[in-house]
């Protein structure tokens, strides 16, 4: 019997591990069993994976060492160069930019691949060792879900460099690798969502292509199921909201980032509340607004949404202990049938573009301040600055609004029935979600299998030739 190691620190994991079918499709893999780390080992959505194959284990607390703690925090530093998120938070500072720009050169002067390397050797020297085994056993692969410097699952990843576990790692968001950066530590495999994330592995990181699975958008399926919902108005019913034929649907993202003082709302809420004044004269009565909060959205906040009539907050999930919400299949099917039966969808430099464009919606981008001063610091429009947006809106070209008067006109415009993508759908399909995503849970149980197959291999040359293996 096989193990695997699974790792799910946070909600966004089990979404794309769980509510995809990956998980299920790895059980269907014979004579192996599973070691599921995670937060929380008694959520329900892990019912249906109970079983005598998988055992669900919850992550324990982790003691860093000063020194790790600076090396795991700056290590995007590393490519100050070339992120634009890491240039913004760095560049007020001219001792940290110019800091950050020493540590840089010495990338390029030593080369990536090299100084990625003496990294991840650092790391491992300086972090903490256990007193107990942080895996259960001896895996013969280990799956990161997130495998990334900052995260709750670091330890894990530490202790399978440090034993030579093989690791596959697969890509949980598209900006994973222009924002926090790729693993410095030894990878078997990497299975990303699209050729862009793959072109930034093997540009930036100098990854070898053969590493890289291109698997697709794992929520693809996820947001073509309305749950049998058949129209806006059955949603709208669904909701409590059955006084309304129509709706208009405006996501928040990570507003946190906009926030400039605790206590105050962020900026972007405020942007949501000046766009909702003056969208909602412009729309027919049997029309409403839902404004549809981020997973790590703050209760306190939604009081910046009350007193408009016809504007209605819908919060995505439920807390538990992991950082965000957890979404249920159910927050699932809702998400799904926001997308696909709103008259059009208005965002701020968040995944919903991907979303809605994967299931051919109208979006628009919000591109602009909210009135009064505002602090560059919390400034909205430095996030289509980011890589990861920049190259989308460069390839893809979504519209953009840079006033209130743009997105007031865009909604019109949809409401009177042009809701045809205002978008580059080829380019869309070549470089973010292509059109087999709908494969995504078999591409990486076929991944898996090709793994376990090359360690099983080894194990057997091992046995018939120890010589030959250790002079390879």
């Amino acid at each position: 019997m096989r193990s695997i190691a699974v790792i799910l620190p946070y909600a966004v994991s089990i979404r794309d591990f769980v509510h995809t079918g990956v998980f299920s499709g790895l059980l269907r893999i014979p004579d192996v069993r599973m070691d599921l780390y995670t937060q929380n080992p008694d959520l329900p959505e892990f019912g249906s994976l109970r079983s005598e194959r998988v055992a669900l284990r919850e992550i324990g607390p982790y003691a860093e060492r000063p020194l790790e703690r600076l090396l795991r925090k700056y290590y995007p530093i590393l490519f100050h160069d070339i992120f634009v998120y890491i240039q913004q938070n760095v560049d007020r500072s001219p001792a940290r930019k110019l800091m950050a720009k020493a540590v840089a050169l010495g990338r390029r002067m030593l080369g990536t691949r090299l100084a990625l390397r003496l990294y991840g050797w650092l790391l491992l020297g300086l972090s903490s060792r256990p007193s107990q085994p942080i895996f259960a056993g001896s895996p013969d692969l280990v799956i990161g879900t997130r495998s990334l410097v900052n995260s709750l699952d670091f330890p894990f990843m530490v202790e399978t460099a440090r034993r030579r576990l093989p690791l596959l790692t697969i890509a949980s968001s598209w900006d994973n690798f222009t924002t926090k950066g790729f693993f410095p530590f030894a990878v078997a495999k990497t299975v990303v969502w699209n050729r862009k994330m793959a072109e930034e592995l093997v540009e930036i990181f100098e990854v070898p292509r053969e590493r890289i699975v291109v698997a697709g958008y794992p929520r693809a399926a996820l947001i073509g199921d309305a749950g049998g919902v058949e129209d806006a108005r059955a949603y709208l019913e669904r909701l409590g909201l059955g006084q309304y034929r129509r709706f208009v649907l405006h996501t928040a993202s990570y507003a946190e980032l906009t926030r400039l003082r605790p206590g105050q709302p962020p900026q972007e809420y405020r942007l949501v509340r000046e766009v909702a004044e003056a969208l909602l004269p412009t729309l027919p009565e049997d029309t409403c607004i839902i404004v549809r909060l981020h997973p790590f959205s703050e209760a306190e906040d939604e009081a910046l949404f009350e007193g408009l009539p016809r504007l209605h907050v819908f919060v995505p999930g439920r807390k538990d202990r992991y950082v965000e919400r957890v979404m249920s299949k159910d927050d699932e099917i809702h998400l799904a049938c926001q997308l696909k039966f709103s008259e059009c969808i208005v965002s701020m430099a968040s995944t919903i573009t991907i979303d809605a464009l994967a299931v051919g919606r109208p979006v628009i981008n919000l591109c602009f301040d909210p009135s009064g001063p505002v602090d560059p610091a919390g400034s909205i429009p430095r996030f289509y600055r980011y890589n990861h947006f920049r190259d989308l809106l460069a390839c893809v070209r979504p519209p953009l609004a840079t006033s209130v008067d743009d997105v007031v006109e865009f909604v019109a415009q949809c409401m009177a029935g042009e809701q045809t993508p205002q978008a580059d759908l080829a380019a869309f399909e070549r470089y973010y979600v292509p059109r087999d995503s709908l494969d995504y849970a078999r591409v990486v149980r076929e991944t898996v299998e090709e793994l376990l197959a090359a360690g099983t291999a080894a194990l057997e040359a091992a046995r018939t030739d120890p010589d030959r293996v250790a002079r390879r």
